[in-house]
This record gives structure tokens, C-alpha cells and sequence, in this order.
């Protein structure tokens, strides 16, 4: 029992009846520590502080506490008037003393500094003290403080319930502190004018001053504890927290599962919603301690915020976050512009006042830029000679005059020292980089400190220094820190293990790449000069003379392998003059295992020959095999090797029963019965060699050949677009340098192997198809986790997580715990079993806590030994006569060969490489539907099934000339049989087509079965190794991307649209919502059990009930209210209960899952509505997806509140178009011109520039409205959000290469910059812009004939191109730009596709990069709504492959042979296109001997009747100069120096009246530089335009009329009336005129004769407009200077 607590309840029974509970809930309010000491003093103060009718919610406990304060003071309780404990008693502070166990009772014995008002101070005590009561009641329990204070002292309260209070108190008392009497004001004020959440939301804001920021830190936390639902997490104390964790669990040695690794990482580059930490837990085989697999066994995700829904949706996209850091691309938004570093110099230069702190923080930050290393590690730099191996040392050099850096270089962690061997080279720990000589300097300084300590004051200071500078700049840790890494990668073509040597960086694949590269130090000090020496960083000249290597402690010495090559065969030679046939058996056996090793970078194991090698020399390499096939790869072998596996087969066949066996050939699967290994030569000796500096393969291909990747590097996944025949050619030329230079040959010295005919593959046994096992999962029950948890480990962190306030962060440490031990039973499946932890943790707990299961349709690779060997046997046993089959195709046969012929045709040269595609082009052959024929074109658009989505989707197919004169020609024939087929059930019909197939592959000759899906398969990685992954993931229906529609082709190839009705569309389907999700929401839950009921009514009571405190959640109750009442019925549907239910879903998901907490204050205008819906378009099909938000945007109108900002207008599918290029440049000149409805010639220039940007770079409509000049960094734009200004998605705050953007726009916006305008455009709420929206939209629709473009498809444009050029590095173009000539012009230029994808080349990162720059996360968003030209990269392929020939194929179908070879060689002689035109021939012949049948649709060429307008060349010519003489925009090729003086002249002609010195022609100064006409106006654009072709006209045809009537304008006009002045003579002229119906109107005025130049349409100022310019145009003439 507490001595204090007895003592004190006595003392106060004497004068007052109390009661213990009430004391206790008294002390309670105020948090009183355990000895009460100065109890009576502290309640005292209380009371000088408030009033007694003051907090009337807290008075009970008040009135106690009153009772307290009235104590008189004796010497037997003197205890309870002390102001200090006796730990306490003889610290000295500024203050009064204090306590030191209670925050508020601590405060109330502070005084302000004695010689100072203590009002002020008071007033925020009174604030904290009511603050501390309510955090009593809303976050204490009266329980657990009872045992606390009447215990024995032992009992502690909890540190995490307190810290927060105390961290308070600390805060407040520093503003007692003299020194601080300026913030005490601005707080004092802040407090006293705002309620609790306004101030966390003003301090979450932060301040400029530093003081202020702290104290504002420690407030907010503390009140977000009291008021708020989602507290604000404490962000300096979880990284502690979270080291511990990572350190506990680096490693759980797990029985069943080898070794379970984490890796625990923060997200970094994400909102703040969706921030959190992940942690990856992977199944390791103990093949080789240096890798990890690709998959992780489950992802561990904790949500920072608390809300579960938001976590949810944050969890489901954290590998695309690991993906996005693994990466690697060029343009990152860390990436710093030369100014921002050069700042940073100019930031780290010593002066005269910087104390020895900041010598020391600035020696730091510069060498952290200097070395990629984290200013940590660089605080207390050492500068003996005899350093210590861990330090950074700097010695001075006095040859060069500067300071030399020695820093350890990258190098693996090994478990045992390697042992010495003579195949190793000389090695390493250190790197020696020469300082710019302008540092010696600081450099000095810092020297004479003799500091020898790091210190974290350093660290403090360096990041002041970095906050001194403007935050636009973007200088950061981080940027700072990347800076020579992204070199580095830029100079080394993307070599991380370059990065890693130089840097010891850790993170990516660095420490899996170390193990095997090695590099020269002196190679490695030369490249690191170099980079630097790009950004203007001046490193003296350095000629190191060391020839050690570092990275790699063994790297491999190539003399050594030379010799040992050259005595191996020369071992063989003599035995096989010897005839000793073992000795020569095994050492042939060893050289081509030595060889293997260096051709496939093998690792060296008991099985080194790979089983598959095809006849393109693919061998499929499995050294590392998993059974998901993740670590397999593809590497081509050199002819010669290949050859040389040959002749060791040779020779054991010839050799027979003469040798012991000691290796297994059956299909190359070598198995090395008793291995000769050479002494010191490593197992993996060769991939050492090939991924160290002996070639200038790109590190992309050495990660690909050497099988190194994480995920966001993976080759072979389906949406890479690694280039494999680059990779392929490169590869081979390095195999054949080192083949050359080690002294590899093939043996070919044996008679024998020139009489054998030794096949590349031989095929052992029927080839099927094996599954991998699946078994079913396994669900567990909240019972299930119950029983676990009951372990009594686990107790200590039960009692955190499920105590009132639960921490977040143990339940996260428990999972891992589990998991640990759950391994260890192997009847557990894992991953389910932590599924169900998690979601147990949730339920009870309400920790946002979640777990990714990798997923059966989450297998991206597409690496497969069953395909891949059925390809080897393809090509082997079937191609050839495939290809003698279709060369000369026999006469009609059984219609089912025709079926079958037709399946491998569609499926070999139409890559319809999926059951479900194929039966869909044979639905359309059985039908009467078009081929359409646009120019040499032959296209089918489909609907088809696909992996990734619930709904079907448009691919559209090219025919090859082969492909479509065989449809062409079979149809009819086969018309009937397919009907039959098709009438059939769907499995019915799958096993016909499957019959079809084999009755094909019979009659050609092949005598074993295979199955059309195995077929299919194997295709696929023909198409893959033959081109990319992409394309051979779309091919077979694996990547969800929709094509260009034939009408979408047909506009941008220049042809009428058809009205065939071919766009598709997309099917209803059923869409279920995850139980997970519905768990997450309790409106969600409620509806999901409303389902059943069908009275409206009910559900209407039932909403009624369900209002919060949740703004958001409201507002969502309503709108499903909305939607009960718009049903208007008193039972609802099961259709409309499943709608319902699927808009709340839709919309809850962008409100609730990806959103801040909506306020009553907030805002909802069309930003925030778009921002929902891209956020959630990820997560549901298109059409469901767009029906619940225009639904919504309908509910917000209808609400007429005043901050909901919302048009009307309905959001359309993002469909699949593009612009064309000359319909963007014909949209750019009307921009330019008044035809774009805005006369303001300034505000046109913006709008253009808008227009530009948006086509040049891809950005959206709101980013490009927010752009400032200071955006522009350099060689990039940035985008990023400021102020109100926010981004739509995870991914939007990025950079863009200023290359993208032509000349003339970066000239335009260097003007603005100059200029400093705010904003490069003004913003939306500007009225005249949203008009010009409506306006640009009409353009839009005018310029194209299409009234579905708008501005966004710009950005599927930026994207389709983008793809496009770089799919042309992986497939040749030159078949797909003869027959659509306008995509040459319509693809980005070589320039700006290399400027996007940086100095690597595009080595396989192409479409992530295209995907970064246009603001998404991943590439998967990228191709499923922006990028529609997968299938013309296809047909690339596809015409790149070698076709049939027409003239001998066909003519036993069509026409006789001698028939066919003329029509061939006429089209030969005349030179013309062969396969088209004898194509186009064919085609004539079949239609027209069935003319009942149009199985051919031929599409028009487009004249110029689809509205497009086409200026006349007068018009544009006055307009371009109007346009330069106003702004210097554009560049007219004309002597402008002669209008100008034209104008001018022009401007001095008099008017003629007495006495009068204004002149005839009132021109103004519209620009800088010139007097010019009264501006166009947009309405009389039409009119100027008329009247400017009949001035044409007369002039070509009456020149001396037209000259006539100039003059009349120049000389004797009124402007003002656009009248002239004509006499008799004049008549003749006059008739001329009427007679080219110009209409001239003629009038009496002031005495005189007049005439007006009329038109139909003409307005006078558009008359005036016209014959001003043509009068200036005439006065530049008759100066003889041509225009």
C-alpha cells in the first residue's frame, strides 16, 4: 500500500467525510505521481488558476481537489508542501523546480523566469490543465491508475500512455524560459483563439521558425490523442522501434521452409494516406547464401493510418511500391538539377562565423554528395595515416594539391574468409577519390578540429543547413544522397554492381551483385571523376598505378584459366594419339563443363548441361530451380559450343561400352557422375568473370544472363520489354570474346563426327504437360488464432495489442513471431494461417494490419520448361512440314484438316495465341462479317476473354496477305462445318477444335499427339524469344490492354469511317466485392446484410440509424439513401440491391480508401471527383466503374450545397483513341489563330502552350493549370503539388525530361521564366479558361470528325507513341510503316525516346519509364487504360517472320499455277509490292466468282469533307506575322523589318482633311514593335477568310482592278466606315467588281460618292481587317521586297 496515499486520506478524513473513490478519481483528473509530493502546493496553484465555477464537466473531482488545497501546513505532513523529490532536489534549471514524474503537476509548480510577467505563462497552463483532464477521461483507465497509486510503487504507467503528455509538458515549460518570450505570445494567442482540432490542424501546417515547430510537434500529438479518431503517430519514435524489429528478425531459422528471411522497409515516394511499413517474408533454398528468390512467401503491410479501409487499398498496391524502388529509371522526382547542386557547394562554403558544428555539417553534406554515402557516416571523417579500417580517411596529396578520400568499397558479406588461390587476382577494401581542390578549404578546417567522434548534432545541423535552402530546389537528404549512385547507373550503363562498389550502397540487388563483380580500383576512381566531372565538378587528374581489383574479394585471373584450358587439351590430344579413350572421355567431359560453366554464367552445379537447348541456341538454364519457375532463365549459346556438346555426344555413342560412364547425355541433361574439379577454381568461377569488367555488356543483360533480378528488374515477366535479340546478339559477342580469349574451341578433331548426323534435340519420352502440384488452401477460424495466441510467448505482446489503446507496431512483431513458429508444424499452410492472424488482429483491434498472398494470377513470369521444351520439339519434328504443307496447299480436304490448317495458321501468323481467341476469329469466319481493307491493310476486330479482366475486351487482328487470302479462299468451304462445330457446347467445342488440330498435325505427318494448348504455349515462347515478353504476354491474353478500334484506324489513316456497327462492347457481367473489403466498412457490412431484404422501407429505417461523427461516412449513408428513394419503389430488386450495393462499393473505395477524412468544410470540385476516380479505376471493370461515379457526381449536384464545385456532365469510358499528329498540329494553328473562339491574343498563346504540353508530355489538364516557373528545374518540369494545389495519385509527384517539348515551347517558357510570372498557366477558376475548355472541346471534335476525343486522350496519345517507339527496338517496323505510312511521323524521335530511357538504352525498363513520366505507379495502369497499339507491334512481328509464298500455295484452291506465276511475274517485272498486289489479285478473283458474298469491305480514302479546316494561304501568312509582331512567337519566313516599315508607312499616310495631323489609317500598338490593325475577333474569322480568297482571285485574274482598289483603300478611304471614295473614271472599276461579286454597295456621304466592299457574310471590321493587311502586304511589294 502506498505510505503517501494512507497518509493523505487520513489527514483530509479529520476535517471532511471522503471517500476513497473519490480521492482517487480526484488525483486521477490531475495524473498525480506516486509519492504526492507538493500535492497541497499543486492543488493550491489550481486554484489561483480558475475560478470555482469554472469546468462545471470536471467540478466533483474539482470540489476534492478544493478540499486538498486547504490543508494547513505542519511538520508531520510537510511531505505533501514540497516543490521537489529529492532526485530532483539539486538540479539548477531557470525555473522552479519540478517533480519529475507528473507532466501537469510538474507544470503547476513552474513559474515563469521571477523577473517577468507570469500572465501569459499562466493563461497556457490553464489551457493545458483542461486539455490534461480530458486526456484523463478519454484515454486513461481509473483502473489501471488505482493500482498504480495503490500499490507498492513497483507499478509503472505505461511509458506510451505518457510519453505524449510529458512530451507536452516539456514543450509548454520551454516557453517559460526568458529567451522564449516571442513564441510564448504567438502560442498564447493561437490557443486562446481555436478549439482543439482547429490547432492540430494549424500546427500540422508548421511554421518557418524552428522553436515554434517544436513545441508545435509535441502539442499536436498530444491532442490528436484526445480528440482525434486517427491519432497522429509519433515519427521519431517509431524508426527506433521499428530498428529493433528488423534486427530481432532479420533471420528466423525455420525448419520446413530452409531460412524465412524479412526484410522490413518504410514505403518511401508515397502519400501520406497510404504510408506504411512492409515487410517480406521469403522462402529461401539454401542453394547459394548470396540470393533471394523473386516471390515473397506473404507481404506483411501495417497501414500508418488507422483507418481500415484506406488500409486495405494501400496494402493491395505494396508491390508496386517495392517494384517502383527497385527499378531504376533515370527520371525520378530525387533527381537534382546542375543549379540545385551547384547551391549545395555554394551552401558548403566555410566562412568566417561557422562554428566548429557547422565546418563539420557542411564537410559532411558535400561528401555525402560526393560519395553517395549518408551524412551518418560521414560526421567525423579521419585524417591520420594510420586509420582504422571502418573510417572515412582524407590525407593531403602534395603532387596534386589536394585532398585524397579513402573509402571502403562495396563489398559481400561472407560467412567463411575465401581461401587464397592462384585464380584470384590481387584485391582491395579501399577506393582513393581525389577532392576538388575548392574544398581544401573546409577540408582544413575540419582537420584542425581534431574531432574523432561522430556526433548527432552534426546530423541536426546538416539538416538546418538543408532547410535554409528554397524548398523548390527539391535539395534533400535523399536527393543528395542519390545523386552519385544515378550517375554512377547513367555512366556505367545501368551496372548496379558499379553503384554498389563505388557507393556501398545498400537496398535493390546490390549485395546479391557484389558476390560475383569485381572491377579495377583504378577503372572504378576513373569513372567516378568522370561522373562528376558531367555536373561541373572539377576532380584534378589522378593516375592511380594499382592494378588491384575491388568488389568481389575473388575475382577471377584470366592467364590462369588460359593455361588451364591449354593442358586440358592438350591432355586430350595425347590421348587420343594414345587411343586412351577414358582419360580422353573425361577430360572432353570436364573442358565442355569448364565451357557450359562460362557460356550460361552457370552456378556451377552437379547438373550444369541444360536439359533444352532449341535450334535458335536457347538453352533454358535451371541452376537455381524453384518450382514456380520464378529463377529460370533463358541464355543463348554460342554455334561453336553447341557444336562441341555434339561431339561429346558423338563420342560417347562411337565409344560405347569402351568408357566408364561418368556422365548422363540423355537430352542434354549432363549429369556428372564424378566431377573433376580443378584445384582453386571456384564452382562458380564463370559468372564471376562475366559480371565483372571484361565486357561492356549493358547491367541490365549481366543480371539477365547471370539470373540476378528482383522484382521491377525481371526480364522475363510479361510486361518487360527486354529486348531479346539485342541481349541475344550481345551476349554471344561477349561469350565469343571470352571464348576466344580463354582458348575455347570445338574439338572437332575426330573423323567420326563428320559420317554422324547427331540431332540438337532428341526427344526421350512422349512430351505431356505436368502441372505442379496444388493443394487446396486451408481457412483457419478466429478459433484457430485464439489457440496460437495462447502460447505463453506470446503473452507479453498480447497484453500491448489488445489492451484499450492496442499498439499497432507489436502486433506487427507478433506476426513475424508466428510465423516463426507456426513453420516449424508442416500441416499448417502458412500464408493462409497468417491471413487469418491478420484478420483476427483487425476485427478486435481495429490495427490496420494486412497480409498479401502471392496469387495463382499474380504469376507475371513467363519462363515454362513444358513450353519451352515442346517449342524445342516443335521446331525440330513439325515446322518444316508445316511450312511444305502451307507453301503448296493440296486440294480441299476433309473440312476437318481444313480446321485444323486454319487454327495453326491463325495461331503461327496471327499470334492468336489463346483457345478462347481462336474461337472467336472462327465465329467470324462462320459468320458473313467484313474484312475490312484499308490500303494494303486487312483488318478483324474480335472480342475476346483475358487474364486480367471480368469483362471481354477488343483485340483487334492485322491479316497477313497469307493469312487473309487463306480465309478469303476457305471460308465458304468451311462455313457449314464450323456452324456445326460452334452450335456444340462450349467443352464439346473445345475438344473438336483439339481433334481438328490433330487430324492436321496427322495427315502432314507427324506421328505423336500434342495438344492445341501446348501448342499455343510454345508459340508463345517462340514469339517471346523472338521478340519480348510484352508482346508474348498479349499474344496469349495476359496483359489487359484494349486496341485501337478499325474506325480509330481508319480516321488516323485518313479513310471514311464505316457504319458497320464494329466498335464493341463490353458484356455485363456479375462482379462480387471481397469479403475482405466488406469487414472493413461498417456501412459496407450493414448493406451487405440488408441484401437479403427487399422492403425499402427497412432500409431506409435502417440508414437512419447509422449517422456519425464520420463526415464521410454520412455523406455516403445519404447517397445510398438517394439511390433507395431514385428506385422509387417499395420492393427493391435483386438487380437494383446488387446495384446499390456495388456504387456504395465503388465509391467507398475512393472516398474512404484512398482520401483524407472529408470535414463539413470541405471541398468537392472536379480535381477531387477525378482524383477518386482514377484512384479506384484500378480496382473494378470500366463500365461498373464509370456508372457508380456518374451516379454520385448526379447525388453531390442535387445536394446544392455551396462547396460542391460539380458540373453536370456524364464521365465517359476512357476509350481506345489517339490523336493523329497532323490533327494536333492542325488543333495548334487554329489555337494560335481567332478561329479558336478567343480573341485575346495573350490568353490564345497560353491556351496553345496548354494544348503543347499536354501532347508533348503527356501531363493531365489540372497539373499543366498548375505549373510555375520555378517548375521549371533545369532540364526538367516538376510536377508536384503545392499549397491547395494536390495531385491526383500515388505516383503523380514526378519529374519530365524538358527534351520531350519542342524548341519553340522551351523558348517559351525560358521567356516566362525570364519573366517570373506566377503561374505558366492561370488557373482553372479563372472563368475565360473554363469557357475556352467548352471551346477547345469543339475544336477538338471539329479537327477530327470525332465527337468522343477530349483533351485526356492526349495523354493515351503520349502513351500509345511512346510504346510504340519502344516496341521498335524489339521488333522491326518496316512491313507495319509500309502499310501505315503516318505512324514514321506520329512516334516520338530517336532523341526524345533515348532522353526518357537515359544513357542504359531501352534495355527492358522502356515502358516503366513512359509509365513514371506519365504519374502512375506501375506499368500495368499504363497499358490497361493509355496504351492501344499492342497489336500493330504484333503484326510487326508477325510480318518480320517468313510467310508462305501465295503464288505457289494457292493454286490448286484459286487458280491454275501457270495463271498464278503470270499474274506473279507481271507484278515482279512492274516492280511492285509482291505479297499485296498478288494478294489484292487473288482477293478480286474470289469475290468476284462468289458474287453473293462481300466478305470484303474496301474503305474510302477521305477528301476534305469532314469539317477539317484549311486556311488559305493569305490568311495564315497575315496571321503568322500578326502573331510574331505581338509576342516573337513563331518565326515567319519573311523580312519582317519590310512590314514593319510597311505598317509605319502605312500609319503616316494623312487623311486628307485640312489642318489634321491624325492620319488615314488609325493603327495601334498592339505589341512591343509594331503599329497593327484592330485584332480579329472570333466571329469574324469566316469572313476574313472569304473575303481574303476573292482578293486572291482578283488579283490572279483582274491585277489591275485589285491594284486599283488598294490604293482607293491606302488613299482615299474613311476606315472608320469602310468607305472609298470614287469619282466617273472610277465606274469601269466598279462594274469589274460587281462582276467578281464582290458587291459593292455605293452611297452619297458628305457630298461625295462612296463605295463599301461587301460579301454575304462579311463584317466591316473583318473588311477592314483584310484590306489593311493586303495594304501592307502591297506596300512591301512595290518596295521589290518578295515575300
Amino acid at each position: 500500500m502506498n505510505i503517501y496515499f494512507k497518509q493523505l486520506i487520513e489527514w483530509m478524513k479529520q476535517h471532511e467525510n471522503i471517500e476513497e473513490q473519490e480521492l482517487i478519481q480526484a488525483l486521477f483528473l490531475l495524473r498525480a505521481h506516486y509519492s504526492l509530493a507538493g500535492i497541497v502546493v499543486i492543488c493550491q496553484r489550481i486554484f489561483t488558476l480558475i475560478g470555482d465555477h469554472e469546468l462545471p464537466i470536471f467540478r466533483n473531482e474539482l470540489n476534492t481537489l478544493k478540499i486538498i488545497s486547504t490543508l494547513q501546513d505542519s511538520d508531520q505532513h510537510s511531505h505533501f508542501f514540497s516543490e521537489t523529490t529529492d532526485r530532483n532536489k539539486h538540479k539548477l534549471t531557470p525555473l522552479r523546480p519540478y517533480t519529475g514524474d507528473s507532466g501537469i503537476c510538474d507544470l503547476l509548480l513552474i513559474q515563469a523566469g521571477l523577473s517577468r510577467n507570469n500572465e501569459r505563462f499562466d493563461t497556457v497552463i490553464i489551457w493545458f490543465l483542461e486539455q490534461i483532464f480530458h486526456f484523463q477521461k478519454n484515454v486513461h483507465t481509473l483502473k489501471l491508475y488505482s493500482h498504480y497509486l495503490k500499490g507498492d510503487g513497483s507499478i509503472k504507467l505505461k511509458d506510451q500512455k505518457g510519453s505524449r503528455v510529458y512530451n507536452a509538458f516539456l514543450a509548454i515549460r520551454l516557453l517559460g524560459d526568458p529567451s522564449n518570450e516571442d513564441i510564448l505570445e504567438q502560442v498564447e494567442k493561437l490557443l486562446t483563439k481555436n478549439g482543439p482540432k482547429q490547432l492540430i490542424h494549424l500546427m500540422s501546417a508548421g511554421s518557418e521558425d524552428k522553436r515554434l515547430n517544436e513545441v508545435f510537434y509535441a502539442l499536436k500529438l498530444f491532442l490528436s490523442q484526445i480528440w482525434q479518431k486517427n491519432r497522429l503517430k509519433n515519427k521519431k519514435k517509431r524508426r527506433e522501434f521499428l530498428h529493433r524489429i528488423g534486427l530481432k528478425h532479420q533471420k528466423l531459422i525455420l525448419q520446413r521452409y530452409g531460412s524465412l528471411s524479412i526484410a522490413i522497409q518504410p514505403l518511401e515516394d508515397v502519400d501520406e494516406i497510404h504510408r506504411g511499413l512492409v515487410s517480406e517474408v521469403f522462402e529461401d533454398d539454401e542453394i547459394e547464401e548470396d540470393e533471394t528468390p523473386l516471390e515473397p512467401l506473404f507481404t506483411f503491410f501495417l497501414a500508418e493510418q488507422s483507418d481500415l479501409i484506406r488500409g486495405f487499398y494501400a496494402s493491395k498496391s505494396t508491390s508496386q511500391h517495392v517494384e517502383a524502388t527497385n527499378v531504376g529509371l533515370v527520371w525520378t522526382k530525387w533527381r537534382l538539377s546542375l543549379n540545385s547542386i551547384q547551391d549545395v557547394f555554394r551552401l558548403c562554403q566555410p566562412s568566417k562565423a561557422d562554428t566548429s558544428l557547422i565546418l563539420r555539417a557542411k564537410l559532411a553534406l558535400i561528401l555525402s554528395l560526393l560519395t553517395g554515402r549518408s551524412v551518418t557516416e560521414l560526421t567525423a571523417p579521419c585524417f591520420s595515416q594510420n586509420t582504422d579500417q571502418n573510417n572515412i580517411a582524407i590525407q593531403y596529396d602534395h603532387t596534386l594539391s589536394a585532398y585524397v578520400l579513402s573509402v571502403l568499397a562495396g563489398t559481400p558479406t561472407l560467412k567463411t574468409k575465401p581461401e587464397e588461390s592462384k585464380f584470384h587476382v590481387p584485391w582491395t577494401k579501399k577506393l582513393h577519390l581525389v577532392l576538388p581542390s575548392e574544398l581544401n578549404d573546409l577540408v582544413n578546417q575540419v582537420k584542425n578540429l581534431a574531432i574523432k567522434t561522430r556526433q548527432p548534432a552534426v546530423e541536426r545541423e546538416v539538416r538546418r543547413l538543408i532547410n535554409s535552402v528554397p524548398k523548390e530546389l527539391e535539395i534533400s537528404l535523399k536527393s543528395i544522397k542519390d545523386l552519385l549512385p544515378r550517375l554512377l547507373y547513367e555512366h556505367s550503363q545501368g551496372d548496379l554492381a558499379v553503384v554498389k562498389a563505388v557507393t556501398n550502397a545498400s537496398g535493390r540487388n546490390y549485395d546479391n551483385l557484389i558476390h560475383y563483380a569485381s572491377f579495377e580500383q583504378r577503372k572504378l576512381e576513373q569513372l567516378w571523376a568522370d561522373c562528376l566531372r558531367t555536373i561541373k565538378i572539377d576532380i584534378p587528374e589522378y593516375m592511380h598505378s594499382s592494378s588491384e581489383r575491388v568488389g568481389s574479394p575473388t575475382g577471377i585471373k584470366i592467364v590462369e584459366i588460359q593455361n588451364e584450358i591449354t593442358r586440358i587439351k592438350k591432355r586430350i590430344n595425347q590421348a587420343a594419339e594414345q587411343k586412351d579413350w577414358q582419360t580422353l572421355f573425361d577430360n572432353l567431359t570436364l573442358y565442355t563443363e569448364l565451357w557450359m560453366n562460362l557460356a550460361t554464367a552457370g552456378r556451377g552445379i552437379k547438373q550444369p548441361f541444360p536439359k533444352w537447348i532449341s535450334q535458335q541456341g536457347w538453352a533454358l538454364i535451371q541452376d537455381k530451380h524453384h518450382q514456380d519457375e520464378s529463377t529460370d532463365r533463358y541464355v543463348p549459346l554460342t554455334a561453336a559450343f553447341i557444336k562441341q556438346i555434339q561431339v561429346l555426344r558423338g563420342l560417347m555413342r562411337m565409344l560405347g561400352d569402351q568408357v566408364e560412364p561418368r556422365v548422363d547425355l540423355s537430352s542434354y541433361a549432363l549429369q556428372l557422375c564424378d566431377p573433376h574439379q580443378i584445384e582453386g577454381l571456384g564452382r562458380n568461377w564463370a559468372r564471376k568473370l562475366v559480371r565483372s569488367d571484361h565486357n561492356q555488356l549493358p547491367g541490365r543483360f549481366k543480371d539477365a544472363g547471370l539470373g540476378h533480378w528482383v522484382r521491377g528488374r525481371y526480364p522475363w515477366d510479361m510486361l518487360s520489354v527486354f529486348p531479346v535479340s539485342t541481349f541475344k546478339q550481345q551476349w554471344l559477342d561477349v561469350q565469343e570474346n571470352l571464348q576466344k580469349q580463354l582458348g575455347f574451341e570445338c574439338l572437332d578433331v575426330f573423323d567420326f563426327f563428320k559420317n554422324l548426323n547427331i540431332p540438337t534435340f532428341v526427344v526421350t519420352k512422349e512430351i505431356k504437360t505436368v502441372q505442379a502440384e496444388t493443394k487446396p488452401r486451408i481457412q483457419y477460424s478466429e478459433n484457430d488464432v485464439k489457440e496460437w495466441l495462447e502460447n505463453s510467448e506470446y503473452e507479453s505482446y498480447c497484453q500491448l495489442i489488445f489492451e484499450e489503446n492496442p499498439e499497432p507496431n507489436v502486433s506487427f512483431e507478433l506476426g513475424h513471431v508466428l510465423a516463426s513458429h507456426l513453420a516449424k508444424n508442416t500441416n499448417i499452410d502458412l500464408p493462409e494461417a497468417i491471413k487469418a492472424y491478420c484478420a483476427y488482429i483487425r476485427d478486435k483491434t481495429k490495427i490496420p494490419l494486412f497480409v498479401q498472398l502471392p496469387q495463382k494470377a499474380n504469376r507475371t513470369w513467363l519462363t515454362s520448361e513444358n513450353s519451352f521444351s515442346t517449342w524445342c520439339y516443335i521446331e525440330q519434328n513439325l515446322l518444316d512440314l508445316i511450312q511444305k504443307d502451307l507453301e503448296h496447299l493440296p486440294e480441299h480436304q476433309n473440312c476437318d484438316v481444313e480446321i485444323g490448317r486454319l487454327l495453326v495458321v491463325l495461331s503461327m501468323y496471327s499470334q492468336l495465341c489463346r483457345v478462347s481467341h481462336l474461337q472467336a476469329m472462327l465465329e467470324f469466319i462462320a459468320s458473313d462479317q467484313h474484312i475490312v481493307a484499308m490500303g494494303n491493310s486487312r483488318l478483324v476486330e474480335l472480342t475476346v476473354n483475358n487474364d486480367r479482366s471480368v469483362t471481354k475486351i477488343r483485340r483487334t487482328v492485322m491479316l497477313s496477305p497469307y493469312v487473309s487470302t487463306l480465309i478469303l479462299v476457305d471460308r465458304q468451304y468451311l462455313q457449314p462445318r464450323l456452324k456445326e462445330i460452334l452450335a456444340q457446347s462450349r467443352n464439346q467445342q473445345r475438344t473438336t477444335w483439339q481433334k481438328c488440330f490433330n487430324t492436321y498435325l496427322k495427315q502432314i505427318g507427324l506421328k505423336s499427339t500434342l495438344s492445341l494448348a501446348q501448342w499455343l504455349k510454345a508459340l508463345q515462347q517462340n514469339v517471346m524469344l523472338n521478340s519480348t515478353p510484352l508482346i508474348a504476354g498479349y499474344i496469349a491474353g495476359q496483359v489487359l490492354t484494349e486496341d485501337l478500334s478499325i474506325n480509330e484506324l481508319l480516321r488516323l489513316s485518313e479513310y471514311e469511317k464505316l457504319t458497320t456497327g464494329l466498335d464493341s462492347t463490353e458484356p455485363e457481367n456479375e462482379i462480387e466485392i471481397g469479403d475482405e473489403q466488406l469487414n472493413l466498412s461498417d456501412i459496407l457490412a450493414m448493406i451487405q446484410q440488408l441484401k437479403g431484404e427487399s422492403r425499402s422501407s427497412i432500409w431506409l429505417k435502417q440508414l437512419a440509424n447509422n449517422k456519425t461523427n464520420h463526415y464521410s461516412v454520412n455523406l455516403l449513408t445519404c447517397f445510398v439513401q438517394w439511390l433507395i428513394l431514385r428506385c422509387d419503389a417499395e420492393e427493391l430488386s435483386r438487380q437494383n440491391r446488387n446495384i446499390i450495393h456495388l456504387h456504395l462499393a465503388i465509391v467507398s473505395a475512393g472516398i474512404l480508401g484512398f482520401s483524407e477524412d472529408l470535414t463539413k468544410d470541405s471541398q468537392i470540385d472536379e480535381d477531387v471527383f477525378q482524383k477518386w476516380m482514377e484512384l479506384t479505376q484500378e480496382h473494378f471493370p470500366h463500365r461498373k466503374h464509370l456508372a457508380a461515379w456518374n451516379r454520385f457526381r448526379d447525388f453531390l449536384i442535387q445536394l446544392n450545397d455551396d462547396r460542391i464545385k460539380l458540373h453536370n456532365r456524364t464521365a465517359h469510358q476512357a476509350s481506345a483513341k489517339v490523336f493523329a499528329k497532323n490533327e494536333v498540329q492542325q488543333i495548334v494553328q487554329i489555337l494560335q489563330s481567332v478561329e479558336s473562339g478567343v480573341s485575346d491574343a495573350a490568353l490564345r498563346l497560353e491556351i496553345q502552350r496548354h494544348f503543347r504540353l499536354s501532347a508533348a508530355m503527356g501531363v493531365r489538364r489540372s497539373e499543366t493549370l498548375h505549373l510555375r516557373p520555378l517548375d521549371i528545374d533545369e532540364d526538367m518540369l516538376r510536377i508536384r503539388p503545392y499549397g491547395e494545389h494536390q495531385l491526383k495519385t500515388l505516383g503523380s509527384e514526378r519529374v519530365v525530361p524538358m527534351n520531350l517539348l519542342s524548341q519553340t515551347i522551351q523558348k517559351g517558357l525560358d521567356d516566362i521564366y525570364k519573366n517570373k510570372k506566377y503561374s505558366i498557366l492561370m488557373s482553372d477558376e479563372n472563368s475565360e479558361h473554363r469557357t475556352f475548355f467548352n471551346q477547345i472541346s469543339q475544336i477538338l471534335k471539329k479537327v477530327t470528325g470525332d465527337v468522343d476525343l477530349s483533351l485526356h486522350h492526349l495523354r493515351h496519345t503520349f502513351a500509345s507513341a511512346y510504346t510504340l517507339k519502344c516496341l521498335q527496338t524489339v521488333v522491326d517496323f518496316k512491313a507495319l510503316t509500309i502499310e501505315l505510312p503516318w505512324l514514321q511521323n506520329w512516334m516520338p524521335s530517336n532523341e526524345q525516346f533515348n532522353t526518357l530511357v537515359g544513357n542504359e538504352g531501352q534495355v527492358g525498363q522502356g515502358i516503366k519509364a513512359i509509365s513514371r513520366v506519365l504519374g502512375h505507379l506501375h506499368e500495368s495502369t499504363t497499358l490497361k487504360h493509355y496504351v492501344h497499339i499492342l497489336f500493330l507491334a504484333t503484326y510487326a512481328y508477325s510480318m518480320q517472320q517468313q510467310q508462305p509464298n501465295l503464288h505457289t500455295a494457292f493454286f490448286k484452291r484459286v487458280m491454275s499455277r501457270s495463271n498464278l506465276f503470270r499474274h506473279f511475274q507481271a507484278i515482279h517485272q512492274q516492280n511492285g509490292n509482291l505479297k499485296y498486289e498478288l494478294r489484292d489479285t487473288i482477293e478480286k478473283y474470289v469475290l468476284k466468282k462468289r458474287q453473293s458474298q462481300r466478305w470484303v469491305i474496301y474503305a474510302q480514302k477521305r477528301g476534305n469533307s469532314t469539317g477539317k479546316v484549311i486556311k488559305h494561304e493569305l490568311f495564315q501568312k497575315f496571321e503568322d506575322i500578326e502573331r510574331y509582331l505581338i509576342s516573337g512567337q513563331g518565326q515567319p519566313r519573311l523580312d519582317i523589318e519590310s512590314w514593319k516599315r510597311a505598317l509605319i508607312t502605312m500609319a503616316n499616310i494623312p487623311s486628307g482633311k485640312r489642318g489634321s495631323n491624325i492620319g488615314r489609317h488609325p493603327l495601334s500598338t498592339q505589341g512591343k514593335l509594331a503599329r497593327l490593325p484592330e485584332l480579329l475577333s472570333a466571329v469574324d474569322f469566316n469572313s476574313a477568310q472569304e473575303i481574303l480568297e476573292r482578293f486572291d482571285y482578283l488579283e490572279q485574274n483582274q491585277s489591275e482592278t485589285y491594284n486599283w482598289l488598294i490604293k482607293k483603300w491606302l488613299y482615299e478611304s474613311n476606315v472608320t466606315k469602310v468607305l472609298m471614295h470614287f469619282t466617273a473614271e472610277d465606274e469601269p472599276m466598279l462594274s469589274i467588281l460587281t462582276e467578281h461579286q464582290f458587291f459593292p454597295m455605293v452611297m452619297k456621304h458628305n457630298k461625295y460618292d462612296y463605295f463599301r466592299i461587301m460579301s454575304q457574310q462579311a463584317s466591316l471590321s473583318a473588311v477592314r481587317w483584310a484590306l489593311t493587311w493586303l495594304s501592307a502586304r502591297y506596300l512591301v511589294i512595290r518596295d521589290d521586297i518578295r515575300i
